[in-house]
């Protein structure tokens, strides 16, 4: 009687334990920034490409602190977005980054 009721507790509160928290509203704004541009038949994947062209400064093929600079995004975030901490984040790492806050129209 007791390990039925200790396991009828732990499937009553199961559900709860896997439960995932609600999204932010930035979270939610970003997603429909970015379900928007796909509406309009915007590439997001190009236009990372092209953002992240047109912030390497030098062409280096990778951003550095300054590059971002005028991003206040990824100027906030880039020790985030810099994934293996080389000081320079390489376009697979931005396009991850910014993967769920995509550039802003250019």
């Amino acid at each position: 009687m007791k390990n039925t009721l200790l396991l009828a507790t732990a499937l009553l509160f199961a559900p709860a334990a896997f439960a995932q928290a609600p999204p932010t509203e930035k979270q939610m704004r970003d997603n429909a920034d970015a379900q928007n541009r796909m509406d309009k038949g915007i590439d997001v994947g190009k236009s990372q490409r092209q953002y992240f062209n047109s912030i390497d400064r030098g062409q280096k093929g990778y951003l550095s602190n300054d590059d971002v600079s005028a991003d206040p995004f990824l100027s906030k975030n880039f020790a985030n977005c810099d994934s293996d901490h080389d000081g320079k984040m390489t376009f697979p790492e931005y396009a991850i980054c910014t993967r769920d806050n995509p550039p802003p129209d250019q």
